[in-house]
């Protein structure tokens, strides 16, 4: 009997643990490695003072601006190296943050203008047409692209409605803000 309610119990628990499990998890690298932060903005700046100019154009420099605009953490307990390769960027990173107590997910990707696969083509090309993309069948990934045509980003925060958005919500207002600082990075 207490082997029976043993896997009971445990068959819970992998339920559990896979429902929380979301589409971006697929892109996760097997790896799984993690980052430290990078020596460009070791003191953060407020919000006002920070100008994305003074960041290099690469995914460091993004991860670097948006630590110093507090979009995001870069620290062990909140990156994860993604696996790029499979929607043809050279390099990505997905952070786990909070805002107004929800979770949400910022995920950042570089590409190589100069040297886009098949893959990256048909992503960036679909990103540009309908703001979304999909990958190993999986429902559309809503998206955004930088004005510059190097950097794409998804951010997931459950919370807001996306067919029919609270467009006064203090979720919605700073996912704006978010995606108007990324596609206007280094542009």
């Amino acid at each position: 009997m207490k082997k029976f309610f043993t896997a009971v119990l445990c068959a819970g628990l992998i339920a559990v643990t896979a429902s929380g499990c979301g589409y971006s998890d697929a892109l996760l690298d097997s790896k799984s490695s993690v980052t430290q932060p990078s020596e460009a903005n070791s003191n953060p700046a407020t919000e006002d003072e920070v100008k994305s100019s003074d960041y290099k154009n690469d995914l460091n420099g993004l991860v670097d601006y948006f630590v110093a605009k507090e979009y995001i953490k870069d620290d062990k307990n909140t990156v994860t190296e993604m696996d790029a390769a499979s929607i043809g960027a050279e390099k990505g990173k997905k952070f786990a943050n909070t805002f107004e107590t929800k979770n949400i997910t910022i995920e950042l990707y570089e590409y190589n203008q100069d040297k886009l696969n098949e893959t990256a083509e048909n992503i960036l090309e679909s990103v540009k047409k309908d703001g979304t993309f999909s990958i190993y069948s999986l429902p559309d990934v809503p998206a955004y692209i930088s004005d510059n045509g190097k950097f794409l980003m998804i951010y997931t925060d459950a919370s807001i409605d996306n067919k029919n958005p609270d467009k006064t919500s203090p979720n919605f207002q700073h996912r704006e803000e978010v995606i108007e600082d990324f596609k206007a990075f280094n542009n």
